[in-house]
C-alpha cells in the first residue's frame, strides 16, 4: 500500500499565525531540512511532497538541496484554517486540546491539497507531517503505517497519543477525498456528537498505542513558537536527535515537573470587579467577600504587555472577578491586547447588560474566544446561580453573536458557553453540554472551587490526587488583579498571596522574583495563607 508523506510548508507564516521559523537554523541546520531528513529515514514512506505557495518553491528547493522531495502548489489556506488556529492555540502542548477538542494534526493538514497530491502520486495513504518537527520519530511513523495496514483500515486513519511533533497522522486518500469538499479537519471526527455517541477513538483500532512515556508527556516538540523552539534547542543540545521517543517523553515529564518558565503561558487580567449587579453569586466570589478593585489603567496594561517582548505564545484572558466588558475603556483595551503580539485573546463575560461599544469590540478586535458564563440550562437554575432573572436575555445575545458571525462569514470570536459543575446545578449539566455541543461544537465545563476554603464547598467530587505535589498552575499562569497587584493564582480573589504590583514592577520581574519562585512553586507551602487548603494544584 503506497504511502505518501505530505508536509505543508510556509516560509512566511506558521499554522498558528506566527512568524514562520522553517528557514531558521536549528543547531546549524534549517528547521524544515531537519524535518524532511527525519521523514526520509522512514522505511514505509514512498515519497515526500511539500505543499507550499508556488512563489516559495525555489526558496524551499535551496533549503532542501539534495533531498528527494517533490512540490505541490497550495492555492489558498484550508477552509477551516482560521478555526483550527483560534481553537488549538489554547492546547499547544497536547496532541488533543483547545477549543472544540481539535488535534495537533489538524494544524498542519490541508485535506484538499493532500487529497490532490495523493491522487496524482497514486498513493492510497497519506502521512501528514508537521513541517516544524525536527524530532519526528521515523520508527514510530513506520509502526503507525504498519498498524494502519494491519488493524485500522476500516476506520481509515491512525493517530498517536503523543506530544505534538513526535508523530504524524496516517489517513486514507478516500477519507481525504470525502473531507475535501468542505475542508473539515479530521480531528472533528474525534469529538463527541450528542446525536451520534460513540466510544472515543483513543480506545479504537485507529489509535496506535504509544509508549506510556509519550502518553503521559506534556510539551510541544514543534519548533514553531518561542517556547517550543527553546525546548527543542535544549533537547538537541542534550543529544535527543539520537534518542528513542521513550527517552524524549521522559525528559518532557521531568522538565514539566521542574521548570519555571521565563514568562507565563497564560496571563489572566482582571479589568474591573464591576458586575451587572451586586447580587451574591453561588458559584463565584463577589463583594463583600473582597473589596471592590479597579478599573485597571490602560497605561498599566500597555507596559505589562510590552514587557513580554519576544514571547509570541502567551495567551491573554480578560476575566478575573468582574465582567471585563464593563471597563470604561474596554474597546481600547481590546485593540491594545490584539496589537500587543499576544498569541490569543479571550474574554470571560456574563453577557448581561453590555455596552454596545463593548459588544462591537469583541468583533472589531477581533477577540479569539468569548466565554459566556451560563452555568445553567433553564431560566430557573440561572436565577439561582446568578441572582438575576436574565437567562433569556443572555441567550438572545449569544444567538445574535452567532447570527452575526454567520452573516459575516467569519470564525472569530469563538463563542464558548461555560458551566461550573456544582451540587447546585449538577442535574442540568448534561442538558447544557449536549445543547451547546450541537449548536456550537464546543462547551466548557469546569469544577467548582472553594478557592482554598474561602467559600462554601459545593464541589461534586474531589479530584486532587495524593500525595500533594508542587502546583502546576503557578508554573504556567499569572494573575493580575484590577488594582495592579499580581497574585500567585486565580484562587486568590482577595489578594492574600500578592507578589507585587505591575504599577511598580514589570510583570516578568515579579514572575521571576524570589517570592514567586519559593513556596508556591515548591513543596514548602505551610507558611502560605491559601495553598495548604487548595485542591486545585493538580489542574493543568
Amino acid at each position: 500500500m503506497k504511502c505518501l508523506a505530505t508536509i505543508v510548508a510556509d516560509l512566511r507564516t506558521s499554522p498558528l499565525g506566527m512568524r514562520s521559523r522553517l528557514a531558521d537554523a536549528l543547531d546549524g541546520v534549517p528547521l524544515i531540512r531537519r524535518t524532511v531528513e527525519r521523514v526520509l529515514h522512514s522505511q514505509r514512506i514512498d515519497g515526500v511532497c511539500l505543499i507550499a505557495p508556488a512563489d516559495q518553491h525555489a526558496a524551499l528547493g535551496d533549503l532542501l538541496a539534495g533531498l528527494d522531495v517533490s512540490y505541490c502548489a497550495q492555492a489558498a489556506p484550508p477552509p477551516y484554517h482560521a478555526l483550527v488556529r483560534a481553537g488549538r492555540i489554547w492546547g499547544l502542548d497536547g496532541w488533543r486540546g483547545g477549543i472544540g477538542s481539535l488535534c495537533c494534526f489538524d494544524e498542519d493538514l490541508d485535506v484538499i491539497s493532500a487529497a490532490q497530491v495523493a491522487r496524482q502520486h497514486g498513493a492510497a495513504l497519506v502521512a501528514s507531517i508537521p513541517a516544524a518537527a525536527p524530532l519526528l520519530d521515523a520508527s514510530i511513523l513506520d509502526a503507525m503505517i504498519e498498524h494502519y495496514i494491519g488493524e485500522a483500515q476500516a476506520l481509515r486513519l491512525t493517530f498517536a497519543c503523543a506530544p505534538p511533533g513526535i508523530a504524524g497522522l496516517i489517513i486514507a486518500r478516500d477519507m481525504l477525498e470525502e473531507l475535501a469538499p468542505t475542508g473539515q479537519p479530521p480531528g472533528a471526527a474525534l469529538t463527541y456528537q450528542p446525536d451520534r455517541p460513540f466510544a472515543d477513538l483513543t480506545a479504537k483500532e485507529s489509535c496506535w498505542r504509544a509508549p506510556v512515556e509519550l502518553v503521559e508527556a506534556r510539551g510541544r516538540l514543534l519548533a514553531d513558537t518561542h517556547r517550543s523552539w527553546r525546548r527543542v534547542e535544549e533537547l538537541l543540545a542534550a543529544g535527543a536527535a539520537d534518542w528513542p521517543a521513550r527517552r524524549i517523553g521522559a525528559w518532557l515529564s521531568r522538565d514539566a515537573a521542574q521548570r519555571i518558565e521565563d514568562a507565563p503561558e497564560e496571563i489572566e487580567i482582571e479589568l474591573t470587579t464591576k458586575m451587572p449587579d451586586l447580587e451574591a453569586s453561588v458559584l463565584r466570589p463577589r463583594p463583600p467577600e473582597f473589596a471592590p478593585r479597579g478599573p485597571i489603567s490602560v497605561d498599566a496594561l500597555r507596559s505589562t504587555l510590552h514587557s513580554l517582548g519576544d514571547f509570541d505564545d502567551v495567551r491573554v484572558v480578560l476575566a478575573g472577578f468582574g465582567d471585563p466588558c464593563l471597563h470604561p475603556e474596554f474597546p481600547a483595551i481590546c485593540r491594545l491586547v490584539r496589537e500587543s503580539g499576544a498569541a490569543a485573546v479571550a474574554v470571560r463575560t456574563t453577557g448581561r447588560d453590555l455596552p454596545r461599544e463593548a459588544e462591537e469590540s469583541l468583533f472589531a478586535a477581533p477577540i479569539d474566544v468569548v466565554e459566556v458564563m451560563l452555568d445553567a440550562a433553564t431560566p430557573q437554575t440561572y436565577a439561582r446561580m446568578h441572582g438575576a432573572d436574565a437567562f433569556e436575555a443572555v441567550i438572545a445575545r449569544v444567538d445574535a453573536w452567532i447570527a452575526r458571525r454567520e452573516h459575516e462569514r467569519r470564525v472569530r470570536p469563538l463563542i464558548v458557553p461555560s458551566f461550573v459543575k456544582s451540587t447546585e446545578n449538577l442535574d442540568e449539566m448534561e442538558a447544557f453540554f449536549d445543547h451547546w455541543q450541537r449548536r456550537l461544537g464546543c462547551a466548557l465545563i469546569t469544577g467548582y472551587s472553594s478557592c482554598a476554603g474561602q467559600r462554601p464547598d459545593r464541589s461534586v467530587t474531589q479530584t486532587a490526587p495524593s500525595p500533594r505535589r508542587p502546583c502546576r498552575r503557578t508554573r504556567t499562569r499569572a494573575m493580575i488583579l484590577a488594582d495592579g497587584r499580581v497574585t500567585t493564582c486565580d484562587q486568590d480573589f482577595a489578594g492574600r498571596q500578592v507578589l507585587g504590583s505591575v504599577l511598580e514592577t514589570p510583570l516578568l520581574e515579579l514572575w521571576r522574583s524570589a517570592a514567586a519562585l519559593s513556596a508556591a512553586r515548591s513543596k514548602c507551602i505551610a507558611d502560605l495563607p491559601l495553598c495548604p487548603a487548595c485542591t486545585e494544584w493538580h489542574r493543568p
